[in-house]
């Protein structure tokens, strides 16, 4: 009768042991299951309501993560948006007149603070931007020849033009990174999908589609995306084809330029401006890093 006893008690610790097992994996397929296949870039908002958005890839849905005020004022625009994961800060370029600022805007608990961070010393056009190894780097539109990098320095920053191999009188489009400093661009004027690599800007760049043009560019957790009007897209880097993924969801929105985000679990940034309050950084919470902008 003991050995029955004990038997049947080792059964029963066995039957709720896998049942406990059952409904974590459950639950934890629950919470994980709105994120699993979602990815998410960032898109600087050239309409009314601007501001900084999330945008899912998938669904085209928008969200406000960051509010950019001085694009308010009368005369001024936005345009070069990238991201830096190791200071939780988007930056971009305002320009009102002829003049540009280098601005950024350092994500918080409950949005984004903007910070103008001074005057280029350079006044020509930047519709595209990217960030890596540390720097903000920017293509003059229709310019030739040339790579503007904006070094960020606590409140002020250097910045320098350097020569590269790019066509010149292209215009943008957009520019994105991976985290090697290998870097698309989709120009205009001198039109295609293009491949460079920051490190060696002597190297002309390689052609990878004569048709993907003139689109907004980020990489998302499982590749290129680029925007065009409302639409999104994903892209093939080795092809550039392109193939439909969702419109925009919020009317009348339109995006200047596109930010990536590195987080390798693709977690929307949306849902995590609440930690940044908590934890100081997004580098800290263990699954964000500086993979590319």
């Amino acid at each position: 009768m003991q050995k029955n006893r004990r038997t049947a008690s080792g059964a029963l610790r066995a039957l709720l042991t896998l049942s406990a097992t059952t409904s974590l994996l459950a639950a934890t397929s629950h919470f994980a299951a709105p994120h699993a296949h979602a990815d998410f870039v960032y898109g600087l908002n050239s309409t009314a309501s601007k501001g900084i958005y999330q945008i899912d890839t998938a669904t085209g849905a928008t969200t406000l993560v960051a509010s950019t005020p001085s694009l308010t004022a009368s005369g001024a625009s936005g345009n070069g948006l990238a991201f830096d994961a190791t200071t939780n800060a988007f930056y971009y370029i305002r320009r009102v007149g002829s003049t540009n600022y280098f601005m950024r805007n350092a994500l918080t608990g409950s949005g984004g603070v903007e910070t103008t961070l001074g005057a280029l010393t350079v006044n020509q056009q930047y519709l595209s931007g990217t960030f890596y190894n540390g720097n903000y780097w920017a293509i003059p539109n229709g310019a030739s020849n040339t790579i503007l990098r904006c070094t960020p320095l606590g409140s002020t920053f250097t910045n320098v033009t350097l020569p590269t191999a790019f066509p010149a009188g292209a215009g943008f489009g957009d520019i994105a990174s991976t985290s090697t400093g290998i870097t698309y661009a989709s120009t205009t004027g001198v039109a295609g999908l293009r491949r460079f690599n920051l490190n060696t800007l002597g190297v002309a760049p390689a052609i990878v589609s004569m048709s993907t043009s003139g689109f907004q560019l980020a990489f998302g957790n499982t590749g290129l995306f680029g925007v065009q009007g409302t639409n999104v897209y994903s892209i093939n880097t080795t092809t550039g084809a392109r193939v439909f993924t969702a419109t925009v969801t919020t009317p009348g929105i339109g995006f200047n330029d596109l930010a990536s985000i590195p987080a390798p679990g693709a977690l929307p940034l949306a849902g995590l401006v609440a930690l940044i309050g908590r934890h100081g950084r997004l580098g800290g919470l263990g699954c964000w890093g500086r993979r590319r902008s």
